[in-house]
């Protein structure tokens, strides 16, 4: 097996090269497409790398998703929703009291409020006992471990007993059950973010290929909470490809980013040349005085707590941005509006958008002719023009987008941005999101918040290796600008320094 590995600086066009290598292997080698396994680190990662690659033979996956797809998995298998707990808080009496309310986040991985379950998904994804989990976690004077391995064998003959699967099964269960489809080669990007769980899943696959490339930056090892460790990649051997010059970091931003390494106590050194403009670095920003009429934007924040606070400023401002949590205009919504502009306009959507569509048309207001508003007829179609819509699927609502049955609040938002000549059709300007959200993009104007809460600073002072290369990938998503402000909190992330 031959092992290309691609370390590189942000901006250097890591993705970039592996799709290059892709290209050589359907190309120049010519791999059979359907033996090939593209796999990125987070959904959104493996969601621009399938619009990246055309040949829909090819397996672009996260590991995830590449376990659940080979163990022929659905959702009704996965111990994820908070109903789907219920049948194990019965089954085990000690956790009838207990919370397992989760969310997936940006990597893929649920996350736990229940400190039990913290602990255990962290050792799986670790390799490591309980105890020693709940050591790094800092959680082991305020957790009964005791309680926590009780909890972990019921878990276990539950789900064994009733077929139902959690999220590291996926990644356990495809390597104990020999689940790898037939490969030739294997490309990884952003692999410095596996987890040793994850990275078994990936030399498992690996030794059924004749060739690896691996693209990943040991600098920008941001999830570490949920087990990842800089040193796997750092310790691997292979054929070194680097990548160099950034097409992205500005030479003053580039100076600011390379002034945290000394602050990392592991890293690979590596060249890393700037792009060759200046950029500007604007400290002690007034974040509520920045004009953001103008001009494309990124607000990082480290935690989600500031985010929201950010969020009620935005709308005050009556400035259309980009949120996970956005609350006024969810992206199903946004589709609708725009959808139904299209249509008006005389242009096709397809089937999805228009089942998007029939969620904010009703019978009862007169949109839609009584049987329709399932959309079962929509099922026959690929795309349609408004006026297949009306003569055979049930359409009768006419007029402007305020036809749509959003709420009035919703309303109120698109006639305020609509007002101020923003243009509803297109992406905002504005893009609202915790560091972790971002790895991977980049943007002209960054506004980067430096405040810790309290919980994060205190894991900072026993290890200061995360908050390093948090930090360092936030102030490395700008290619202008990089406006640094501490708003408001008593905890700080002094850049370029430790921590204050």
């Amino acid at each position: 097996m031959r092992r290309i590995i691609i370390p590189g600086p942000p901006g250097t066009g890591k993705t970039h090269r592996l799709m290059e290598l892709l290209d050589n292997e359907l190309n120049l080698v010519k791999t059979d497409p359907g033996k090939i396994a593209y796999i990125a680190f987070s959904n959104a990662a493996a969601d621009e790398a399938k619009k990246r690659i055309t040949n829909d033979k090819i397996i672009v996956s996260t590991m995830h998703a590449l376990g659940s797809r080979e163990l022929q998995l659905n959702t009704s298998s996965y111990l994820l929703k908070g109903e789907k707990w219920k049948g194990f808080k019965n089954f085990s009496n000690i956790c009838a009291d207990l919370s397992f309310e989760s969310y997936i986040n940006e990597s893929g991985y649920p996350q736990y409020k229940n400190s039990h379950m913290k602990i255990i998904e962290y050792a799986r994804n670790k390799k490591l006992s309980l105890g020693d989990a709940a050591v790094e976690l800092d959680l082991h004077y305020s957790v009964d471990i005791w309680l926590t391995e009780q909890i972990y064998a019921d878990l276990e003959t539950y789900k064994n007993q009733t077929g139902m699967f959690e999220y590291s099964d996926m990644i356990s269960k495809f390597v104990e059950e020999d689940k790898c489809p037939p490969l030739h080669c294997v490309f990884l990007d952003e692999a410095q973010d596996l987890s040793p769980l994850q990275w078994d899943m990936f030399f498992y696959i690996e030794s059924k290929c004749a060739r690896s490339y691996i693209a990943g930056d040991d600098d920008q090892t941001i999830y570490t909470f949920q087990g990842a460790d800089p040193n796997i990649f750092i310790d691997l051997k292979g054929h070194l490809d680097p990548q160099i010059q950034s097409r992205r970091v500005p030479r003053k931003i580039h100076k600011l980013a390379e002034s945290i390494f000394p602050h990392m106590t592991t890293r690979l050194a590596k060249k890393w040349e700037p792009r060759d403009a200046d950029g500007k670095v604007i400290y002690n920003v007034d974040f509520f005085s920045l004009d953001l009429s103008k001009e494309n934007w990124m607000i990082l924040t480290r935690t989600n707590k500031m985010m929201e606070r950010l969020r009620e400023h935005l709308y005050d401002l009556n400035i259309r941005f980009d949120s996970k949590a956005q609350e006024l205009l969810p992206n199903k919504m946004l589709i609708a509006y725009r959808t139904w502009i299209r249509l008006n306009q005389g242009a096709s959507v397809s089937k999805d958008e228009v089942k998007d569509l029939w969620d904010y048309l009703t019978v009862k207001q007169g949109h839609l002719v009584r049987g329709y508003a399932g959309g079962k007829t929509l099922e026959t179609i690929d795309s349609i023009n408004i006026e297949g819509l009306r003569e055979h699927h049930g359409l009768r609502a006419a007029g402007g987008w305020e036809t749509l049955n959003f709420p009035e609040t919703s309303k109120d938002y698109i006639r305020t941005i609509l007002k101020s000549g923003d243009d509803m059709m297109k992406g905002a300007r504005v893009k609202l999101s915790t560091i972790h959200s971002v790895k991977g993009e980049e943007c002209d104007n960054v506004v980067l918040f430096t405040d810790l809460e309290r919980i994060i600073y205190e894991s900072a002072q026993r290890d200061a290796d995360p908050e390093h290369r948090t930090f360092f990938v936030g102030i490395t998503r700008a290619k202008e600008k990089l406006f640094i402000t501490n708003q408001d909190y008593e905890y700080q992330y002094n850049i370029g320094g430790p921590l204050i």
